[in-house]
């Protein structure tokens, strides 16, 4: 999780306090998959954000087409965005990075 400053600290003129931050590569092994696992690291992730940093708003870009839509919809993200064919995985292989929030934490 990478806030953009400290919660609640002054940032300059106009005092601001950060209220998101971004979730940036998450992910669990292949082979421990459909075990729960990536649900409940989330969800720590979520408790800590809300609780011990006192953010407001999760964001983060997930690979289209593996099925992480669906994965992160279930734990109550949602899609605000997508970036076209900006991820490629080999010649011919190219996909969406899809924006994602969740919000209130």
């Amino acid at each position: 999780m990478v806030p953009g400053g400290r919660p609640g600290r002054s940032r300059g003129p106009g005092r601001r306090a950060t209220l998101l931050a971004r979730c940036h590569h998450v992910q669990t092994h292949p082979e421990l998959r459909g075990r729960g696992i990536g649900g409940a690291l989330m969800g720590y992730v979520r408790q800590v954000a809300r609780e011990e940093l006192g953010l407001e708003q999760l964001h983060l870009a997930a690979r289209g087409g593996a099925g992480l839509e669906e994965f992160y919809g279930r734990l109550g993200w949602q899609e605000s965005g997508r970036r076209p064919g900006v991820l490629r995985f080999g010649p011919g292989d190219d996909r969406d990075e899809v924006l994602m929030h969740l919000a209130p934490l």
